[in-house]
């Protein structure tokens, strides 16, 4: 049985606490829309389609993430449904060992969260940020700016992420973009493209001053529904954080079998993400920076073989440059150590949790957490 939640869809802004209590079902650029008239956004990410609890209880990262935190970082109370049919209110001071795991491991067999509420953070009307493409076969000298920003300790107000995708989507030549955020004043932002805007001749570039809405949702636009898919990826190690992982993403995309698939490279965390102990939410990639995520998308299912073949592959040839964690919000049924690659070493301590609140084993999935 699923429980859909996807009605419960209104939102209240305190503007004095600078807060907003959300159902669960409500996305990030509704919630926004109520937000910004006061100056306030929201902690959440640029996939418009994607409701804030289940981003916030695994997790969340988006754009604002390296300046304030996770959304779980920003979840300050829960109303949560146990299995003994309890409506129960949780927060640091209430129930706050639920309040520890729903906050990274929500969606993993707890409860149902039927309310939150969090913190927001003050936001211009305006930022800087947009997307710059180029030819594919350009990857090589745009992955080393990308590298050269990051050794350069890029600031932390800055998020950017590489999109290999095809443009026009999904039938023209494969391209590397390069899709950015500054949410600083607007007169440092040229400063902190300017390693990006370097590149010559790029396809096309709509960096500039733009509305903070618009900047959430440019990589929702493109969303093509009823696909097929599949998502595998994972966090890049330290050391593998070089030019011969980028020529295995260009490579392997190039393989592409169907238009429709990309393949993202996200600098989203580091900075406020990583200031939060690994243990002080059951979120534990705390000092990870970098993650890919494979995106593997298709028509019918007599592509299906090419296409699943095609992903598996170019993971596999990914796995040296990679730590071995997964984000739980990018959930592979297929891996074999799930508790691990999500959990770390906060998996026992949320065993304890699931005891305590869903002894029964009333909630769950293939990968909920296990009774210990």
């Amino acid at each position: 049985m699923v429980v859909d939640v996807g009605g419960m869809r209104d939102v209240s802004v305190d503007p004095e606490a600078r807060t907003v209590t959300v159902g669960p079902g409500v996305g990030w650029r509704d919630i926004d829309r109520e937000t910004l008239p006061h100056g306030l956004a929201g902690p959440g990410g640029e996939c418009p389609t994607v409701s804030n609890a289940g981003y916030s209880l695994g997790g969340g990262y988006g754009p604002l993430g390296r300046t304030f935190g996770l959304g779980c970082d920003h979840i300050v109370r829960l109303q949560v449904v146990d299995a003994a049919g309890r409506t129960l209110e949780v927060s640091a001071d209430e129930h706050p060992d639920l309040f520890w795991a729903l906050r990274g491991a929500g969606g993993a067999g707890f409860g149902v969260v039927t309310q939150l509420t969090y913190r927001l953070n003050p936001m211009p009307e305006t930022v800087i940020g947009g997307i710059v493409a180029w030819p594919l076969g350009r990857a090589a000298e745009v992955f080393a700016a990308y590298r050269d920003l990051y050794a350069a300790r890029v600031d932390e107000r800055l998020a950017l992420c590489l999109v290999l995708t095809t443009e026009p989507y999904p039938e023209g030549e494969p391209v590397i973009a390069m899709y950015g955020a500054y949410i600083g004043p607007v007169d440092e932002a040229a400063e902190h493209f300017a390693p990006v805007l370097a590149i010559a001749d790029p396809l096309f570039s709509t960096i500039g001053e733009t509305r903070y809405l618009d900047v959430m949702t440019v990589l929702g636009e493109e969303i093509v529904y009823g696909l097929q898919s599949k998502w595998l990826g994972g966090y890049f190690s330290a050391d593998g954080f070089d030019q011969d992982a980028f020529a295995v993403l260009a490579e392997g995309f190039r393989r592409a079998p169907s238009g429709f698939s990309m393949v993202r490279f996200d600098l989203l965390a580091g900075g406020a993400v990583a200031r939060v102990p690994k243990d002080a939410t059951a979120f534990v990639h705390r000092d990870s920076l970098h993650y890919v995520s494979i995106i593997a998308q298709w028509g019918g299912d007599e592509e299906t073989d090419a296409n699943v073949a095609w992903i598996g592959g170019f993971h596999e040839a990914l796995r040296p440059y990679l730590t071995g964690e997964v984000y739980q919000n990018y959930a592979d049924r297929d891996l074999a150590d799930w508790p691990a690659a999500y959990y770390g070493d906060n998996y026992p301590r949320l065993q304890q949790v699931k005891a305590q609140y869903d002894p029964q084993d009333v909630f769950h999935h293939p990968q909920s957490i296990r009774l210990p």
